[in-house]
This record gives C-alpha cells, structure tokens and sequence, in this order.
C-alpha cells in the first residue's frame, strides 16, 4: 500500500524520509500538493505546518504506517507514516516522548472478521472487531492496486443486523447502476412483460416489500398492486349485494360517534386501499383513524384480505 514517507514546506527543506527506499526499485516516488488544515481548536491546529502547501512524496515503502489518511489537493487519499504523522500533527514538529508506564496499556480487540478480495483493479477489504456491547464495528476500504484509498466505510451495527444490512445494500447496488439496463416501472401501463416476470421470481425470494421497491424502483404499493393483478397475494374484496339501510340502534349510533364506519360493510374499494396502505408501512392505530373503524376491526380485515405489511404482521402476532 502506497504511503506518504515525506514532505516539503515552502521553504524548500524536506521532513521526513525522503531517501527512503520503495519496495520496487523500478517504481518513481509519487507526488502530489497537500494543503495541511487539521481541525481548528485542535492540538494539530497549533502545527507549524498548518495551512502550509506541502509537496508529498508517496509510495510503497516498509515504514511503519500511522493511523491517519491525507486528502491530496491533487486527487488521491493516502496513509502517512507514523514519523510523518507526528511531523504534521505535534504542535513542535517533533516526535512526542511517550511518558513511562509501569501497567502494560490494554490489547486492542483483535478482529472477528477479515475479508478481502479484488475485483476490476480494486482491492476490498473488510474488518468487524466485536465491541464490549455486543455490536460489531465495521470498516470497509476500497484502495488501486497501488494502494490509493478510493473509499472508506465505517460504523458500528448489532450482530444480527448484518444479513438485513446486506439485503438492502444489494438492492441497492442493482438499483443504483443498473438504471439503464432495468428501467423502474410504473403503476399501471408502466409495468413491462419482462419487469412483471422478474418481479415474480423475485417475490418467491424476497417477502420484503421495502426491498423489492428499492429494487424496482417504485412504491411498496405499486409493488402490492402488481403482485395482486398476478394472482400472487389475494386480492381484496368480492361482488356482494349492497343490504337494505335500516335505523341505526342507540349502541351502533353511539358507536359511530366514536368510530364513523363502525360495523359498516367494507366495499371492495375500501379493502384494497387498506391493503395498499399497509402495504405502504401504516401502522394499525393511524389505520383506524384513516378507515374511522376500532383497531380490532382493522386487525380482522387485514387477516381475511391476506394483506403484507407490518400492520398485517402485528394482527398475525395479536391473533397467535
């Protein structure tokens, strides 16, 4: 991995290690412009080379390489060497003296996992380290084969998030650059024979509403839609005979003061609107609301409907 082992400041004198020896003899230092402008209120800040136009040379070398990667002004992210990371961020210039210490300091976490591979010229490379509280924290670099750092990704996330975390990133990789190749469909006329088809297969794999809308990119209730016109979820409501109206008792009419449809028969355009609006993510009590029918009510109808949602889901778990 290509490092940055020294630098020049206006002045033209060098810090650093600028003879020290590349891996590859046949490889020319790189340079490039870093402009040093740490945080301010920082002890970096108090750095004589801060807001300095440095001249970097970088490369794959055996120093020892710091914790800290460097924006170039000239395009490229790189390492430091430690001697040139505590050149730039000691407020004298120097290396700091780490004061004695008679209780050995504490062994970092030694990682869970470490992954790597290369694809298209790129090297990935993925380490989880397991936290006190039980998360894992995650780092993904993306670097040339030269060692150029093109990417960074880090954060901490539960243990079992991981097979979520990757679903949604695989929809989203096939959302975001694939959009020529798999144009997004829409309601209506918008869904295409081969769109209709994919969408089925994919149904048989992923139950996941939220998933298959990224995927396709369009609503979950364009995708509850679609489905339903395919035969594949049950689609709400049936031909019924509308009853003769008669008064309303004193219980139904008290009722009704609470609940404005409360008992009333559902049409087949009222189902297939719940079923939409559960589909889209809407909770029971805002459904209830929404449909002026107690929760209980809204529970039962999405049973019989066979609707997909996480309204749906808690009337399952309510019913058990």
């Amino acid at each position: 991995m290509a490092v940055i082992y020294a630098f020049q400041d206006p002045g033209g004198r060098w810090h650093g290690d600028p003879d020290a020896p590349l891996l590859d003899p046949a490889d020319d230092p790189g340079r490039g412009i870093l402009t040093y402008q740490p945080v301010p209120g920082t002890p970096e800040a108090a750095s004589p080379f801060t807001g300095q136009r440095l001249i970097v040379l970088y490369g794959v070398t055996d120093l020892e390489t710091g914790p800290v990667s460097y924006q170039l002004d000239t395009g490229g992210r790189f390492l430091a060497t430690w001697h040139i990371h505590t050149l730039l961020a000691s407020p004298m210039g120097a290396t700091p003296v780490p004061a004695p210490c008679d209780t050995p300091p504490d062994p970092l976490p030694a990682p869970c996992l470490e992954s790597a591979f290369t694809e298209n010229g790129r090297r990935y490379i993925l380490t989880g380290t397991r936290c006190g509280n039980g998360q894992l924290t995650l780092e993904l670099t993306i670097s040339s084969e030269r060692g150029d750092i093109q990417g960074e990704l880090c954060g901490a996330v539960p243990a079992d998030g991981l097979a979520p975390l990757a679903r949604l990133l695989d929809a989203a990789s096939r959302t975001l650059t694939t959009p020529a190749s798999v144009p997004p469909p829409r309601q209506g006329s918008g869904w295409v024979s081969a769109d209709c088809a994919r969408l089925a297969a994919r149904f048989r794999q992923e139950r996941d509403f939220t998933v298959l809308a990224a995927e396709f990119g369009c609503s979950r209730g364009a995708i509850h839609d679609e489905l339903a016109r395919q035969g594949l979820i049950r689609t709400p409501g049936s031909d019924r005979a509308t009853p003769a109206s008669k008064p309303l008792s004193d219980v139904m009419q008290q009722r009704r003061q609470i609940h404005r449809n409360s008992h009333a028969r559902w049409s087949d355009e009222e189902e297939r609107q719940l079923a939409r609006r559960c589909a889209d993510g809407i909770l029971i009590p805002e459904l209830s609301n929404e449909f002026g029918r107690s929760e209980q009510a809204i529970e039962s109808r999405l049973l019989k409907i066979g609707a997909v949602g996480p309204a749906a889901d808690e009337a399952r778990l309510n019913a058990l």
